[in-house]
């Protein structure tokens, strides 16, 4: 008999390694390899998991070119959603905010003067001052180009300081209407130069969009300025009647009325109401002299003293344009035709009724409704209500035209300037209405800002827009002309009824230029 076969190593190769159930004494031993002590310190431990890569699918090379341009793109987009707006330098603020003071005290040297001279017998040089300015006008930007942005503004206030300060002393006419003459040749420059500080103002601001806003923000400081000066040198008006008053009443002498037109005088509520009296005193004789009787006028000596004083206040004006003016030169007018540009023909109908109105206020409507009524003591309220509410609605005004509003603004403006107009072609000077004077100034002022608002925002800016403004300053000169004239000659419904025409004619021209406008924006997007 053989040997017996080993059934241990048999039943161990018969059974599968999957089912075996014997367990193994050594299972539990590891061992454990020497490890060097270099790979201990650097904390390399060999059964610590590496982190292997993560294999992406293989991309297309199209789609990862789309993919790394969309990410640069997003990148940068981030970054300028990040990026904080580029500041303006504070030497370029400091130098406007010199400017926008300096334009505010000259307008409290010229506008209540205007209004004051304009309201007595002084309306014709004031329509000679106004006729030469619109003539001047057209050469303005040649004239910005030749001298210098600091030059003109300076000048022109210092032109203003000599006239104001010729009416302190006794001088002849012929010379103060050379005074007159002379002023006008500088007043369209130097409102273009004022419009042209502001663009140079934006300029820094940044990118295109950053330039809009600050260019707003400029010409509303501007407007600012020149409506606070309106109001300021009403204020110094009225303080001067405090002081130096003179009250008429003692000059009411039966010997002394005979020779006016009314049937009595001082004229009952009941004359004053007819229909039929203020076409029997037409034009500057509407509101005899003798007016100031029903209330208190201003001296000889306090109308030297207020005078010499706006004519210090522009020197002062002067004084700080040398350092506020932008000293750079002008750049040269465009090459393109004015008369091709729709800014520039469409502008002249509004820019005419512009003049007008304030032609109006600070001549017939002064004197009629506010020497007339009250004195001088109503008429500085007026003057200086129609400055208030014009700052306050032009500072509005303007953030709701900027936001795309204009339409909405030009219909309720027409509207409200309408009712206006017709309220004043029913309503007549009575001493018992000494609000309504100040009330209907303060809305009139509102009306004027909004014309002038949107009028500004479309031409001031933009692709040779020197031209075209030049033309709508040369349409506003002639209105105030043509106003102070009328003073004279027209009676105040005759005036009224120009007007209404006259506004009717501004806002189907302003809305064809909105319309072109819109048009051609259109087309270039």
């Amino acid at each position: 008999m053989g040997s017996l076969p080993d059934l241990t190593e048999r039943s161990r190769s018969s059974v599968r390694p999957a089912a075996r159930t014997i367990s193994d004494p050594n299972r539990h031993r590891t061992v454990v390899p020497q490890i060097p002590v270099s790979t201990i310190y650097n904390k390399e431990w060999p059964w610590r998991k590496t982190k292997a890569p993560i294999k992406l699918p293989p991309v297309p090379v199209n789609r990862r070119r789309e993919s790394v341009a969309s990410s640069l793109g997003a990148a940068s987009v981030r970054r300028l959603i990040t990026r904080q707006p580029q500041k303006l330098p504070k030497p370029v603020i400091t130098r406007f905010t010199l400017l926008c003071i300096a334009s505010g005290l000259a307008s409290t040297a010229l506008l209540p003067f205007t209004a004051y001279a304009g309201a007595e017998a002084g309306a014709m040089p004031l329509a000679i001052m106004h006729a030469i300015a619109a003539i001047a006008s057209p050469f303005s930007p040649i004239i910005l180009q030749k001298t210098g942005t600091r030059m003109v503004i300076n000048l022109s206030y210092v032109l203003i300081c000599v006239l104001l300060a010729a009416h302190t002393i006794d001088t002849p006419l012929s010379i103060l209407l050379f005074l007159y003459s002379i002023c006008g040749v500088m007043l369209s420059p130097m409102e273009l130069a004022l419009a042209a500080s502001a663009t140079s103002f934006s300029q820094a601001a940044g990118d295109e969009c950053r330039r809009k806003i600050a260019l707003r923000r400029a010409l509303r400081a501007l407007r600012a300025s020149h409506d606070l000066g309106l109001v300021l040198g009403s204020l110094m008006l009225g303080g001067a009647l405090l002081i130096w008053p003179e009250d008429l009443l003692p000059l009411l002498q039966p010997n002394s009325i005979h020779n006016y037109t009314t049937p009595s005088w001082p004229p009952s509520e009941d004359d004053l109401v007819e229909e039929d009296f203020e076409e029997m005193t037409c034009g500057a004789s509407g509101c005899p002299d003798i007016q100031s009787l029903l209330g208190t006028a201003l001296s000889a000596d306090g109308r030297r003293v207020l005078v010499a004083v706006w004519a210090v206040m522009a020197l002062v004006a002067s004084i700080l344009a040398l350092y506020g003016a932008a000293a750079t030169p002008s750049p040269p007018p465009d090459a393109r035709s004015v008369l091709k540009d729709a800014r520039g023909l469409l502008g002249v109908p509004m820019g005419l009724f512009i003049g007008l109105q304030q032609g109006f206020i600070y001549t017939s409507y002064i004197k009629w409704y506010g020497v007339c009524v009250g004195g001088w003591n109503e008429a500085w309220r007026a003057l200086c209500g129609a400055g208030a509410l014009q700052a306050l609605a032009a500072a509005t005004l303007s953030m709701a035209a900027a936001r795309g509003r204009r339409g909405y603004l030009g219909a309720g403006g027409a509207a409200a300037h309408a009712s206006l107009l017709l309220a004043l072609l029913r309503w007549r000077a009575a001493k018992t209405d000494l609000a309504l004077p100040t009330v209907a100034a303060a809305a009139w002022g509102a009306c004027s800002a909004l014309w002038d608002v949107l009028q500004g925002g479309i031409s001031v800016g933009g692709p040779g827009w020197r031209g075209p403004w030049s033309l709508t300053l040369s349409a506003r000169h002639a209105g105030l002309a043509l106003a102070c004239a009328a003073r004279q000659v027209l009676c105040v419904r005759t005036q009224l009824a120009v007007l209404a025409l006259a506004l009717f004619t501004a806002l189907s021209s302003h809305a064809i230029l909105e319309l072109r406008l819109r048009r051609e924006i259109r087309h270039r997007s």
